[in-house]
């Protein structure tokens, strides 16, 4: 089983008010201000999928600021989750500085069907993940649901690109030592972070985080998925194409091209997601 563990949708009238979410929603204004960035639906992504032959995505938000937009949007991801049940599973977007409003928000979300959060982007959504003050009540939130987190991350080095933030894995590690009983899920491998695995205490804080490879050509070349495997282990990486900003089909290629064995490629396909978000899918 393949699964696309990073992807994006929104309800069809977003194209209709893009001027106005330019305007009102920074993160939302990182990633569309260029016209040519496309907002696609649930009918898009399942056509992408059936052509490159994924079986189930993952459908996130992209961090909304605007709680009201936010609220449209997760019920958006949501609806058509219930109407492609084997096909989607739902993250919901949450912004933790809106404080009791982020609790609400996400324990509704989560009565309503969503596995996760995320995608979170504090840049845009002006949070610090490392401030304990603001992400404990959150993260011990997550934690009881039992529900995955997936962070954008970026690199500190390298191109800039729309949205790329400061997410860098300075920030990384010490979010995810300061709640390290949580299911963390750095988006973008990380921003490099495998690469630090190295160092032993590195490493010792990875036992509940995972690395997904989503808009990976964008950022690397095909020696990411052997690189990284070496040194966090197939196990801990997903797939994603963060679809439709890269075709899945060009991470599929990247994976196809890698030295990884049978048990490797299976594990990163479909294997982890599948275990992660108890999916309960025959492997």
């Amino acid at each position: 089983m393949i699964i696309d563990a990073h992807t994006k949708i929104y309800p069809p009238h977003f194209n209709n008010i893009r001027g106005k979410l330019l305007k009102t929603d920074p993160t939302f204004s990182s990633l569309f201000s260029n016209p040519n960035a496309r907002l696609v639906t649930g009918s898009d992504l399942l056509t992408s999928m059936n052509r490159n032959q994924i079986d189930m995505s993952i459908i996130a938000g992209i961090g909304w600021t605007n709680l009201e937009v936010a609220k449209e949007a997760n019920n958006y991801l949501l609806e058509e989750a219930r109407q492609n049940p084997t096909r989607f599973l739902p993250l919901c977007s949450v912004d933790p500085s809106w404080g009791i409003e982020s609790i609400n928000e996400l324990e509704r979300c989560a009565r309503l069907g969503a596995e996760g959060i995320g995608e979170l982007h504090p840049d845009t959504q002006n949070f610090d993940i490392t401030d304990k003050r603001i992400m404990t009540p959150f993260m011990k939130i997550a934690r009881d649901l039992e529900l995955p987190i997936l962070i954008h991350s970026s690199e500190p080095v390298g191109h800039i690109y729309d949205g790329k933030g400061t997410i860098y894995p300075r920030k990384l590690i010490e979010f995810i030592n300061n709640f390290p009983d949580n299911v963390i899920i750095c988006a973008h491998w990380g921003g490099g972070l495998p690469f630090y695995s190295l160092m032993p205490e590195i490493s010792q804080s990875l036992t509940n985080v995972y690395f997904d490879s989503a808009a990976s050509p964008l950022l690397y070349n095909s020696d990411i998925f052997d690189i990284t495997t070496k040194l966090v282990g197939a196990g801990k990486i997903l797939f994603a194409s963060d679809y439709p900003v890269v075709s899945p089909k060009k991470i599929l290629a990247q994976i196809e091209k890698s030295e990884l064995n049978s048990q490797q490629s299976r594990l990163i396909l479909g294997g982890n997601a599948n275990k992660l978000f108890r999916m309960g899918n025959p492997e």
